[in-house]
């Protein structure tokens, strides 16, 4: 199986040094075709959108930038770039998704190489992130999350989700589908790559009496109320959630774990491209990065993020843990994506 190189992964800037939330953003050089004041940035709304306001929007003010928000679904944006890829203007200049549906962007040739001039933030991400069609904003990774009050032996993977003892009380997110399919493959003895193995293992999850629930704020509410006690969720959800006051713990899959990045990327259609160049710099910034981390527990994607090693060691990963990290397919989830979504809809779904 591909693992990221963890080294590189994990190399960090040294010691903790006094980086502020909000500084400027030095030596920007801004394209002939940046002269507009105003970015157009889609992204999902709520806890994002106002720590993206917070912290991102401070930074290209003091370059004479403002940040216009256009809030909704991942697929709401997709559509919009497919809608207005050859348009006179598009009406996004940034758009911010998830590392699975951004490749699908790149590969419908909706997106635009990133300009390493415009972003220096650039040379300090870390290599397994950098694309390039797009800027690596925050990651996480999937872990298994449970109630420490009800289930008293602390599983050490994903097979726990099919054990009979929590028959109706496993919980998964509708729009996880293909992350589910791929880490029912590892928790099977498959690869990232065996799908028929991930849909054999979904059938058996099936078996034990799952809940599928709309959104994260959804299944948050079940795991408060006790109506769920294991779930395959991001890492940083569960550190949100402990933090809120749930009775939450996790556990890295010893099988092997599926990070997820949260990116970037200038719609074609813009004509603004220098201020969303601009705007996904200030993303990489050194004190941005680390109120995010602070805020939201998604893990820095720089390596001069420089966190305290608290902050570090709450957010990140182990050693370990990084060695079970996989590779993700994105070519092979984009080419599969209306198969698994088929199956998750007409066989998994049906009746539960």
């Amino acid at each position: 199986m591909n693992k990221y190189d963890r080294r590189s992964f994990l190399k960090t800037a040294g010691a903790m040094a006094a980086i502020p939330a909000v500084a400027s953003l030095p030596g920007l050089v801004y394209a002939a075709d940046a002269a507009e004041s105003n970015v157009v940035v889609g992204t999902w709304g709520g806890d994002y959108q106002r720590l993206l306001q917070q912290y991102i929007d401070p930074l290209i003010k003091s370059n004479g930038l403002t940040a216009v928000y256009d809030s909704g679904s991942a697929l709401a944006r997709q559509t919009k770039m497919r809608a207005e890829k050859n348009a006179r203007r598009s009406s996004l200049d940034v758009s911010l998704l998830r590392d699975n549906d951004m490749y699908q962007m790149f590969a419908e040739a909706t997106t635009v190489s990133v300009d390493a001039a415009l972003v220096p933030n650039l040379a300090h991400v870390i290599p397994a992130f950098k694309r390039p069609y797009a800027v690596p904003h925050i990651f996480s990774a999937l872990v298994l999350l449970y109630n420490p009050e009800k289930v008293k032996t602390r599983p050490d993977g994903m097979q726990a989700l099919l054990d009979p003892v929590y028959k109706g009380r496993v919980g998964v997110i509708d729009d996880q589908y293909d992350y589910l399919t791929l880490a029912g493959s590892l928790a099977a003895g498959g690869t990232v790559k065996d799908l028929e193995t991930g849909r054999k293992f979904l059938r058996a999850l099936k078996d034990n009496a799952p809940k599928v629930y709309p959104s994260t704020d959804a299944l948050a509410a079940a795991l408060k109320s006790g109506e769920i006690w294991l779930t395959p969720a991001w890492k940083a959800r569960a550190l949100q959630w402990k933090k809120a006051g749930l009775s939450i713990d996790y556990v890295v899959p010893k099988e092997g774990a599926l990070p997820a990045t949260f990116e970037a990327t200038v719609a074609i259609g813009s004509k603004n491209r220098g201020a969303g160049f601009a705007y996904m710099n200030a993303m990489l910034n050194p004190g941005a990065q680390r109120a995010f981390a602070e805020t939201m527990g998604y893990a820095p994607t720089i390596q001069n993020a420089a966190l305290p090693p608290e902050l570090q060691r709450a957010v990140g990963f182990t050693g370990p843990e990084m060695d079970r990290m996989m590779t993700i397919d994105f070519d092979l989830l984009m080419k599969n994506k209306s198969a698994m979504l088929d199956f998750w809809n007409k066989e998994f779904r049906a009746g539960l």
